[in-house]
Formats: C-alpha cells, sequence, structure tokens
C-alpha cells in the first residue's frame, strides 16, 4: 500500500510543474515572439518485484546463484518531468503598420548584443535609442552582419532578406540584419526576457537562409489559449485524483494498523 502513496505523490508533484510551465504560457499567450514550453514525462526505472519473504538459493552445480524467489511482475514508483522543452513553432504573423516592428516568416532569430554576450530572439518589436541604434525593448542593440545597425532617423526599409535602408525609398544602403538559424533546435535554451541561446558545448548559430522578413509586422506567440486552458482543467483533475488515491492509501493504512493488527 505504501507504494501507493509514493505513486501518487510523484504525480501530485509532476503536475504541479505542468501546471506552473501552463501558466506561464498563459502568462505570455499576448508577448511577442513568445515560445511555449512543453513537458516530457516519463515513470521512475521499474524493478522486478519478487515474494520478499523467498531467499536467494544456492543450485549445486552451477556457479554463483540464481534467484528462485516467485515472481509477482513489475512495479514502478511514479512519474517524474524528464525534461522542459520549448516548442519553436511558428507564431502567426500579424500586420501593425509600424516601421519599427520586423517578423521573421521561416527559420531564425534575430540577433542582440547584450552585456551577457549575444543572445536571440523572435520578438521583432524594436525601436531607436538616442544614438539612432535599432533596440529591442530592453535597449539591447539589434545587431547586423558588419555590428549595431544605426539608422539616420525614422524612415528606413528593410527587404525581404533582411538589408536594411535609409531614407523613405531605401536608397541607402546601412547593413544586413544578423539573422542567424539553429540547425537542432533542442541546443536552444531561454534566457528570459524572450531571449534564447545556445550553449558553448553545441554547434553554433549559423547564417539563416530560410527565411523573409516582414516589415511592419510582428510574430505573435504561439501559445494556444484554449488548449492551454483544456490542459490545465485535465491537470486539476489528475491532481485531485492523485490527493483522493493518497486519502484512500491513508485510511487503509489505517485499519491495517488498528483493526488487523488485533486480529
Amino acid at each position: 500500500m505504501i507504494r501507493g502513496l509514493y505513486t501518487s505523490t510523484t504525480g501530485m508533484l509532476a503536475n504541479e510543474i505542468r501546471m506552473d510551465d501552463v501558466a506561464n504560457n498563459l502568462a505570455n499567450v499576448n508577448t511577442t515572439g513568445y515560445k511555449g514550453d512543453v513537458e516530457a514525462m516519463k515513470s521512475f526505472p521499474q524493478m522486478l518485484v519478487h515474494r520478499i519473504n523467498d531467499t536467494y538459493l544456492k543450485v549445486s552445480g552451477i556457479e554463483g546463484e540464481m534467484d528462485l524467489r516467485p515472481l509477482i511482475g513489475m512495479s514502478t514508483f511514479g512519474v517524474v518531468v524528464d525534461e522542459i522543452a520549448t516548442d519553436h513553432a511558428q507564431g502567426e504573423i500579424y500586420v501593425t503598420g509600424r516601421n519599427f516592428d520586423l517578423a521573421i516568416d521561416g527559420r531564425g532569430f534575430f540577433t542582440l548584443q547584450t552585456p551577457f554576450g549575444e543572445r536571440l530572439t523572435r520578438d521583432g518589436e524594436f525601436s531607436m535609442n538616442a544614438s539612432h541604434e535599432l533596440v529591442n525593448s530592453l535597449g539591447y542593440r539589434v545587431m547586423g552582419e558588419t555590428g549595431p545597425v544605426v539608422l539616420k532617423g525614422k524612415k528606413f526599409v528593410v527587404d525581404e532578406k533582411g538589408a536594411v535602408f535609409n531614407g523613405e525609398k531605401g536608397d541607402e544602403f546601412v547593413d544586413r540584419l544578423k539573422i542567424v538559424t539553429v540547425d537542432d533546435l533542442r541546443t536552444v535554451r531561454k534566457r528570459g526576457h524572450n531571449m534564447f541561446e545556445v550553449g558553448p558545448e553545441h554547434p553554433q548559430p549559423r547564417p539563416a537562409d530560410d527565411f523573409a522578413l516582414r516589415q511592419g509586422a510582428v510574430e505573435k506567440s504561439n501559445v494556444n489559449a484554449i488548449s492551454m486552458l483544456r490542459d490545465m482543467v485535465q491537470i486539476m483533475r489528475t491532481y485531485e485524483a492523485n490527493q483522493r488515491v493518497i486519502l484512500t492509501e491513508d485510511q487503509e493504512l489505517g485499519r491495517a494498523v488498528n483493526d488487523i493488527a488485533r486480529l
């Protein structure tokens, strides 16, 4: 019976983690370029269960020991969250008409210069700082192929391949945005504030080519609010079911101690 307590407890702990992720996804349903998280669950390693009162028996003529205890079957002690992965599926491209808004249609990331090194993002809600540099909402500079992108004013044009031109008609080439891609998206890790990083132990980002840049538009979050609400209800029901199992196990243990022991 005690095994049921462990199994239900791990189920409750795993669902707490799932609920935190779902809540975080819902909180960012309107965050530009946000990528939702998904959880991968796994069971604890299974073990062979034998009758505990039978002992190991030596078999004459055979080197070593053989386990001759009657086999009951396989057992596990519940589940655990194996991994929290990021869903990099593209969100909807939403037209804003704002000149500084940029969206990547396809595979790729914008590159930002931060105090911690270069970071990646899909959030193309940019602006211009006092030095006429293209920056994100935190003031981090947007990188071009030759360095931070510096504009002459609010009138500029960005073509589908990321080339930036000053002037309303785009008559002066500035730089090409540093749009990069990662072959194995599993190596991309969130670093807060809608930014990503590839660890130094993995192949680093390379220039992207399978994309089209959209000026005057942003990529919306890829989180489906209805799906998240459905998952939230399912998680709550699973959590409550595990609670009921623990209550039942506790009642049965109480009976075993108070009633069966008298016989």
